[in-house]
């Protein structure tokens, strides 16, 4: 945690206190530590999914709703600690967990009310339900009944989200005051075309407005969604859909399922290999899993949640007539003539004024809902396969804690704090303060919403957002206050702290990795404080900036941020009309341009000294990277699991470096032989004075080689280079050839295995100046044992294109996806509509991977791309990046060897028309097995 908070250090003292409790216990196996001399003991209750003991000891365990009937009767008298312990296992919750401070839920005296997993269990709170009785069709669409009245947005398959079935329209439209004219009558011939919805990207919106009837070619629209999202004065509208949702006349793709609600049936069509009758198949029923309640007057207060999991939240909101009518940020309009009245205060008329403040829209709830709270604290838990936002803190709660938590697989935000109605109340004390977001991983949230953040701030004051992972998000990272600026605001104090977001932007424009809107206190002292904060790897296509000051953004400081990597400008925002904007201080930043992006007009009181660094991020003190996000009490939930390494034969072995003529050859200044097997890629070895050189391996005895591995850095590479053998060091035969490659780990597999003690890469090009990779330079040798079976674990393996929300990619002509693991890299496999897509590859179990290859066609390549590993299909880990690619093979090398069952490569570059490659086409992705693990 950061300093400079001497506010909080009583806070942290009792939460520290309460933590250190909690874990004497847990380390007890659930004995209930001797309390100290004075203080009454703690009160433990042990729950269990199955529980019906009357007890709720360890021995007879209670269910959940029994140990919460047991701490409401005893915080009537108790004054100490009390704990309920949860054993592992999915506590399927019927109606809402509720906690209620006026029914005794939480405690008081500095005491705490703390529901925490047993040692090593994983409890989950679910609102799913199991759908059972699946059969399967000729077609090979599954189908199961389900209850009269069942309505859902999301289905979950063994815990990967499906897709609502969807497509484009077969019909062109030609919008009118009510909905639209199509061009011919197909949409009359669907079923059910009432729950069929239209769904609109627009700028750093989606809107989902449904059908409200089809007669010939005359579409109506649902009212008001239609007016709220085609007629608002602010912001983006609606015109023509991008794509049609929810009919079963589209379920065409693997991963899709429709709900016919009229028939209680829901239908789905698998993904390769993934039988119904044996997944574990859940639809939400619960919108509230959790909530917590209290008054101004008796907040509720010292509740904890330690490593629990919140899971299989839903919300059906936008299938209704309002649908999903966004502005930014899933904050969206609701009711008749909203978009005319609704948060438009005096915007745009004082004698017929809408409602105020301005941008008081209607905010996506949580599936986990607090206000009114005191010391709350939620650590160590998941928020996952959520259908709203994951968790929500409004009016009132105050000095909470959340930290360590992955928020993941969400449908709206991942975090909310605050919201758009408390600009300015007249009672402050309605405004969260004082709470911390610390440590905590936000990923691959706003699945279904794409306009969603990963953490959301609204209006709040004296709150810390610190030390957080945020990345694959598909608008802006973090999004701080609100109001456009057209609102005087109590905000104040706010710190965004050392947190570290990347590949944010990815579907949505114009955000930015950190967001921030509006007033921000009074002054520069009060204001809002941006600083150590790492944002990378941003998607260039939507626009916006690094860190961007919108809408009548006051009163911020910018200090000591890197920002590389983004392909936009670092700095920047837009002056929101003639409404003050500015006192900006951006000092001791690393970015990679200087001058920031005034669109709308400049500033006024800007500061303005920063340091110009490399895309790479060179230039970025090390320092100031290592210590961006969470920290290392944390860094395991951001860390893929652990594969097993391969035995590199080469590890540690002499080499020389020789000119083709075998004579002894001069290295470059700062380079070493031992580079070359040190274990380290990033040292090397390089010749001088010759551009065709060869490094020789003594592998100090004889011995049976299946693959070896070449290393070159991203400086300076061989693109074609070959790989002899000899067991006597004296004759030496050609064992391997690679031709058109580029930086990174280049493997070759032998066809037979290889018998040598020498190994010897020789480069063959470049062989003369001016040519790509420059000259050759070795980082690392591996030398691997013959692997019994395929060399290649992607050979053959099932593979989809998907594109970047998840869905099936379109194809280009003559493409298919299993083209990328076919084995023949003169096929490919090539998305179409989109320049960002990714190559996903299901190894069938999960293996150890510590390298990945792909091959990609002249003219059609991405010059960035990365790689994600995941173990279930649901949760991924970016495990390496690569740049300055070109076509051919590459190799890239993760850090560590890591275990996945699914490998996914994505686009990063180009990501637009007119870049070099094109686009990327995938020739083959490989999954070299090094060791037979």
């Amino acid at each position: 945690m950061s300093e400079h908070r001497p506010w909080r250090l009583g806070l942290c003292a009792s939460i520290g206190a309460t933590v250190a409790l909690l874990s004497g216990f847990l380390s007890t196996g659930g004995a209930v530590a001797a309390p100290a001399a004075g203080a009454a003991g703690p009160l433990t209750y042990s729950v269990a999914p199955d529980g019906h003991g009357d007890t709720c000891s360890p021995g007879r365990p209670c269910a959940l709703t029994t140990a919460q009937s047991e701490v409401r009767a005893a915080t009537r008298t108790q004054r100490s600690d009390i704990r309920v312990v949860l054993a592992g296992g999915t506590y399927r919750l019927d109606r809402t967990l509720a906690f209620d401070a006026a029914k005794g839920d939480g405690e008081r005296d500095g005491h705490t009310v703390t529901y925490a997993a047993a040692p090593g269990a994983h409890p989950v709170l679910s609102g799913g339900e199991r759908v059972q009785g699946w059969k399967k069709d000729a077609d090979g669409v599954w189908q199961a009944t389900v209850p009269a009245g069942t309505d859902t947005r999301q289905l979950y398959v063994d815990g990967v989200r499906g897709v609502r079935a969807r497509g484009a329209a077969p019909t062109q439209f030609t919008r009118t005051a009510t909905g639209y004219t199509t061009s011919n009558t197909a949409l009359d011939a669907w079923k059910n075309i009432s729950d069929t919805q239209f769904v609109y990207d627009v700028g750093w919106t989606e809107i989902y407005c449904g059908v409200a009837s089809v007669s010939g070619t005359a579409v109506t629209m649902d009212q008001p969604c239609f007016d709220n999202s085609t007629r608002k004065r602010y912001g983006v509208n609606a015109d023509l859909p991008t794509y049609v949702e929810n009919a079963k006349e589209l379920l065409n793709d693997p991963g899709e399922w429709y709900l016919d609600k009229s028939a209680h049936t829901i239908y789905y069509k698998p993904r390769e290999g993934q039988d119904l009758g044996a997944a574990d198949v859940e639809l939400p029923r619960l919108q509230t899993l959790v909530s917590g309640t209290g008054t101004e007057a008796r907040p509720l207060t010292g509740l904890a949640f330690s490593g629990i999991s919140f899971e299989y939240g839903g919300w059906t909101d936008p299938n209704g007539l309002d649908g999903f009518s966004e502005v930014q940020a899933n904050m969206h309009l609701t009711g008749d003539d909203a978009w005319e009245k609704q948060g438009s205060c005096d915007r745009y008329s004082t004698t017929d004024p809408g409602t105020c403040p301005y941008g008081n829209w209607t905010m996506t709830p949580g599936n986990v809902v607090f206000d009114h709270t005191k010391g709350l604290a939620i650590t160590d838990g998941t928020f996952q396969h959520l259908g709203a936002a994951g968790l929500q803190l409004g009016r009132d709660v105050d000095d909470s804690t959340l930290q360590g938590n992955v928020f993941t697989d969400i449908s709206g935000n991942g975090v909310e704090i605050g919201n758009g109605t408390d600009a300015a109340p007249a009672d402050v004390s309605l405004l969260p303060a004082r709470n911390t977001v610390a440590d905590n991983w936000v990923h691959n949230v706003a699945v279904d919403y794409t306009g969603g953040v990963g953490i959301f701030q609204g209006y709040t004051r004296d709150d810390v957002i610190e030390h957080n992972q945020v990345n694959d998000v598909p608008y802006s990272g973090i999004s701080s206050n609100w109001g456009w600026g057209h609102t005087d605001t109590k905000t104040s104090g706010n710190k965004i702290l050392d947190n570290l977001v990347f590949d944010h932007m990815q579907l949505r424009s114009d955000g930015g990795g950190i967001y921030v809107l509006g007033q921000q206190g009074d002054s520069i002292a009060d204001g809002l404080l941006v600083s150590g904060n790492v944002v990378r790897d941003g998607n260039s296509a939507g626009g916006g900036h690094a860190i961007y000051t919108d809408g009548g953004s006051q009163n911020v400081t910018l200090k000591g941020n890197a920002m590389f990597g983004n392909g936009v400008f670092s700095m920047g925002g837009c002056k929101e009309d003639s409404l003050p904007y500015g006192n900006f201080s951006f000092t001791g930043n690393y970015v990679e341009n200087t001058t920031p992006d005034w669109a709308c007009g400049n500033p006024d009181n800007l500061t303005l000294d920063n340091t110009q660094v490399g895309s790479d991020g060179s230039g970025v003190p090390a320092a100031l990277i290592a210590d961006a996000g969470l920290e290392g009490r944390y860094a395991h939930l951001t860390a893929a699991p652990a594969g097993a390494a391969a035995d590199n034969l080469a590890l540690g072995k002499p080499v020389q470096a020789q000119f083709l003529d075998g004579s002894t050859a001069d290295l470059q200044p700062g380079t070493r032989l031992a580079a070359a097997t040190d274990g380290d890629p990033g040292t090397w070895v390089q010749a001088s004075g010759q551009f065709r050189w060869q490094l020789v391996v003594d592998l100090k005895k004889a011995q049976s080689l299946g693959s070896v591995t070449v290393g070159m850095p991203q400086q300076h590479f061989a693109t074609d280079f070959h790989i002899d053998a000899s067991t006597n060091g004296r004759d030496f035969t050609t064992v391997g050839t690679v031709s058109g490659s580029g930086w990174g780990t280049t493997p070759v597999q032998f066809s037979t295995p290889v018998t040598a003690r020498y190994l010897r890469v020789v480069a063959d090009k470049p062989d003369g100046g001016g040519q790509r990779g420059d000259q050759m330079a070795i980082g690392e040798v591996g030398a691997y044992a013959p692997v019994p079976g395929a060399a290649d674990l992607a050979l053959g393996a099932p593979t989809q294109a998907l594109f970047i929300d998840g869905t099936q990619a379109d194809m280009q002509p003559g493409s298919l996806p299993s083209y990328a693991t076919d084995g023949d890299p003169g096929t490919w496999s090539q998305a179409t509509g989109q320049y960002r897509w990714s190559q996903q590859v299901d190894l069938s179990r999960p293996r150890s991977v510590d390298l990945v290859t792909l091959q990609q066609p002249e003219g059609k390549f991405a010059t960035d791309f990365h790689v994600d590993v995941s173990v279930d299909g649901s949760t991924w880990y970016t495990v390496a990046r690569h740049a300055d690619t070109a076509a051919g093979l590459t190799g890239v090398q993760l850090d560590r060897p890591v275990t996945a069952r699914y490998v996914r490569v994505t686009a990063d570059l180009p990501d637009n028309g007119g870049q070099t490659g094109g686009q990327m086409a995938v020739g083959e992705v490989g999954v070299p097995a090094l060791t037979a693990r």
